[in-house]
């Protein structure tokens, strides 16, 4: 629950005519406190942290490692206001907690006890957002004016909060900030341009001059007009253009020109940068849940009555092996010293231990959900398709690995585990145990691969399973998990299953362009020049479909015209591959049609979209990835109703008569 005291009337409040920064502190000292600043309780709690959690740049501030009931406080400056009637307080911040966490929030003081301006209920983690407060009356004014940000209640429950980029000022003249690039910071294809400005001025912001600058030094610049932003009120916009790049990070820079026809009084905030990253492919990271148990542990027994049922509950969604170990007592028979290994790798001290994607978990259903729920939300670039062969007692295990971005140097385990063991029965009740781990290759630990962008690594083994525990050869699963060896971070994991019979196909049905088929397209041909119009400046929007549904493919932009786009295409084996090259050239010669002189507008659009310059044109409208949507024969210009449309980026081709085909990008908001 949020709740923030704005104290100021907006009606009656008087504002300062000249702008003052008081306080402007990112932590890049890496001293706790900052010079000037105060931290009670004194200790390891507030910290400097090398992070950049709250949104800003690392360091930052933290508090963290906290036990009971208390009141924690970060002490700004004492600073004199005297004759100063408003201020604005600005600064970033992210939470780490879960429910029944202690409040956090803001509070000042003018030499009397703390005024709370802004605070939160946090029940559960906060994303990285901007907070900014008018504080005008009360403490303002004084000559020892101070803010605090505070934590307050039981820290059980509380993991870290994050502070960064803190700012107290007197409003300017004329003054916008840029607030947000509403890109998201990782991407698999084109995505729309926008971002949100915010005006910490006296004056009224009518118009505003935004540019951004492409992957390719593109600059596009837009104008904004009829907008009324009063003093802290936000604007969100959308250029009519996208994202795109080649696979990688690439910072995204976007920028504020002129503020109602002229450049503001504070251009230290007019420019925003954001760090994209653009991969080929992306994928749910499969949850992976490792038990260190034994049949001889009495506690193991009773975690596993419940942890068992939710685990069979949860098959598809999770993967799952158990490591049974040599005490108390006599321990479980099924002990390896493999599972000995992977026990001094994570420190473990007793049974039962769980963790899940390499993170210490408490072994409580409430705990596991929680951890669980958490790690569903997760992603990778990692892809894994593994399957085994039985023949007697002999197990043939080949794994292929994807990666969509360069990994380095991983391990990865291969695992073989029996779905349901009665043979190692102890002293705790238990008669069956599931997952139990039988062998792990090459060893205990794993194998080192280098991981790099969008090269298959294979690894393959043979094995004789009659020295191990294995009671019946038909009851085997294989887990495989890529595992960062320093952080203990589970990058993917997956299950290899008996006799899978993963397809090898990898070409292509149809390549369209702006969502109308290649002509002349056949699947064993893997080279295509097209012709575009004399003066195309934007390549068109390639699509392809793959011949198995089980294949995906990875478009490669060309970025330029004449230039050259590839298509990459996976078999689900994740090992067999295909490349289809389209070239794009510029068509010249006296035969030549002239392109229309043909305007769509307003573009981005909302209701309607106006086309002119155009008497009788067959009109199509396309989503990006090539569906047709509308077409309309015989149309003169005029608007065309676009209200019913999802947002996104749309593909507008216009032919008139025997004329090229005219291609246009809009965005609908």
């Amino acid at each position: 629950m949020k709740r923030m005291y704005i104290l100021l009337i907006a009606a009656c409040f008087s504002l300062s005519l000249s702008a003052q920064t008081f306080i402007s502190e990112d932590f890049s000292s890496g001293q706790m406190p900052p010079p000037g600043w105060n931290a009670l309780p004194l200790g390891s709690q507030w910290s400097s942290s090398n992070t950049s959690n709250a949104g800003g740049v690392a360091p930052e501030a933290e508090y963290s490692n906290a036990t009971g009931t208390t009141t924690a406080r970060l002490l700004s400056p004492i600073i004199d206001l005297t004759n100063v009637d408003t201020v604005l307080l600005v600064f970033k911040h992210a939470y780490e907690g879960s429910w029944g966490s202690p409040d956090i929030g803001v509070a000042t003081r003018g030499g009397s006890p703390w005024t709370i301006v802004w605070d939160e209920s946090p029940n559960g983690n906060i994303d990285p957002e901007e907070i900014q407060l008018i504080l005008t009356g009360g403490d303002v004014g004084k000559p020892n004016f101070q803010f605090s940000f505070f934590v307050s209640g039981n820290m059980a429950n509380l993991d870290a909060w994050y502070i960064d980029d803190v700012i107290l000022k007197s409003p300017s003249g004329l003054d916008c900030k840029m607030t947000s690039i509403s890109v998201p910071a990782v991407i698999t294809g084109p995505e729309a341009v926008g971002g949100s400005v915010t005006n910490l001025g006296n004056t009224a912001v009518n118009e505003i001059s935004i540019s951004w600058q492409s992957f390719n030094g593109t600059v596009y610049d837009s104008t904004f007009t009829g907008l009324s932003l009063d003093l802290l009120e936000t604007f969100d916009f959308d250029f009519d253009g996208s994202w795109i790049s080649a696979f990688g990070y690439h910072d995204l820079t976007m920028w504020i020109n002129t503020v109602n026809g002229v450049q503001d009084e504070s251009q230290e905030n007019d420019t925003l940068s954001k760090t994209i990253a653009y991969y080929a492919n992306i994928l749910p990271r499969k949850p992976c849940f490792e038990e260190f148990t034994s049949s001889t542990c009495g506690p193991c027994a009773s975690f596993n009555s419940s942890f068992v049922p939710w685990s069979q509950q949860h098959a598809d969604e999770i993967v799952l092996v158990k490591y049974q170990m040599n005490w108390p007592g006599s321990g479980d028979p099924y002990y390896t010293p493999e599972g000995g290994t992977r026990r001094n790798y994570y420190g473990v001290s007793y049974v039962p231990d769980l963790f899940c994607n390499g993170t210490q978990t408490n072994t409580s259903m409430g705990s596991v959900q929680s951890a669980f729920d958490n790690a569903s939300e997760l992603t990778s670039t990692l892809d894994i398709a593994s399957s085994f062969t039985v023949n007697g007692t002999n197990i043939d295990i080949t794994t292929n690995i994807l990666p969509f971005s360069n990994y380095g140097e991983k391990r990865v385990f291969t695992i073989v585990v029996e779905k349901v063991t009665t043979g190692n029965v102890g002293s705790n009740g238990e008669t069956e145990f599931h997952h139990v781990m039988m062998k792990m290759f090459p060893n205990g630990n794993g194998s080192t691969v280098d991981l790099q962008d969008r090269e298959t690594a294979t690894l393959t083994y043979n094995y004789d399973m009659s020295s191990t525990h294995v009671e019946e050869m038909d009851d085997l699963l294989v887990v495989v998990i890529i595992q960062d060896y320093s952080s203990k971070e589970i990058l993917q994991s997956a299950y290899g299953y008996e006799d899978a019979n993963y397809s090898d196909e990898a070409r292509l049905d149809m390549i369209m362009l702006d969502g109308e088929p290649l002509d002349e397209f056949d699947p064993d041909v893997y080279e295509y020049d097209v012709y575009l119009p004399e003066g195309t400046v934007e390549e068109p929007i390639l699509s392809a479909e793959t011949m198995d549904d089980a294949a995906f493919t990875v478009i490669n932009q060309a970025f330029e015209i004449p230039g050259t786009s590839t298509v990459e295409v996976y078999a689900e084996d994740l090992f067999s591959t295909k490349l289809y090259t389209v070239n794009y050239r510029i068509a010249t010669g006296t035969d030549e049609k002239p392109v229309p002189a043909v305007h769509v507008f307003p573009n981005p659009a909302q209701d309607q979209l106006y086309l002119t310059g155009i008497t009788r044109a067959d009109v199509q409208l396309f989503s990006s990835d090539g569906k047709l949507l509308m077409s309309k024969a015989n149309f003169r210009s005029g608007p065309i109703d676009v209200s019913d449309l999802p947002r996104g980026i749309y593909i507008l081709n216009i032919q008139a008569g025997d004329a090229h085909v005219v291609r246009k990008k809009v965005i609908i908001l």
